[in-house]
């Protein structure tokens, strides 16, 4: 008997613990959930400033699925997120920002990819990484500066000094190559996109 009552409330007194934790998760994601929401939308916006500064607004697009699974078919760990029209003062379009998240290392890798009207990459803009310091993480420092002002292709990793073709060709991060590749496909991905579903202004 004495058994039994000592099951019953430790039982109750578990519910009550897991029902308070609960709670209080609820009201901290309450508090937590905008500010949090408004710190990514900063992020967002300061990366597709950041590949297009001469645009005054973005607009979004939408992402138009009847491309997407055509697009994405050589490109595994990969995902367009969103599309957004570049915008000057007087509302013509300068390009557009592909935002794409793929596979790292470690993690997904989020960023922007600005392509021009005039299929030239304008930017690259890392949103959120976590790969390994002082490797993956130089993505931004080595990868995104490669494909600036390049002609909108296909790109391929090569190995530190095996660089032939710069016009497609990008060299690896030392010690990083799956960083490299990662963040090249999802390039890639954008420009494939960009090709079937929005150039000429489509």
């Amino acid at each position: 008997m004495n058994d039994t009552k000592s099951m019953i409330k430790n039982a109750l007194i578990l519910f009550a613990i897991t029902l308070i934790a609960g709670v209080l998760l609820g009201l901290v994601y309450q508090v937590t959930k905008d500010p949090i929401a408004y710190q990514e939308k900063l992020a967002q916006d300061k990366a597709n400033q950041s590949v297009f500064s001469t645009a005054s607004t973005f607009e979004d697009v939408g992402v138009d699925d009847s491309f997407i699974e055509q697009v994405l078919a050589d490109y595994p760990g990969v995902s367009i997120e969103s599309v957004k029209k570049a915008l000057d003062s007087a509302g013509n379009v300068l390009g557009y920002v592909i935002q794409v998240k793929s596979k790292g290392y470690g993690d997904y890798i989020q960023y922007t990819v600005g392509i021009t009207n005039d299929d030239v990459i304008n930017g690259i803009s890392i949103i959120k990484i976590a790969e390994t310091p002082g490797l993956g993480m130089n993505a931004e420092k080595v990868i995104a500066p490669q494909l600036v002002d390049k002609a909108a292709a296909i790109f391929q990793v090569v190995k530190s000094g095996q660089l032939f073709d710069e016009s497609t060709e990008i060299e690896a991060i030392s010690g990083a190559t799956i960083t490299s590749k990662a963040v090249t496909s999802g390039v890639n991905a954008a420009v494939t996109y960009f090709d079937a579903a929005l150039k000429g202004g489509q």
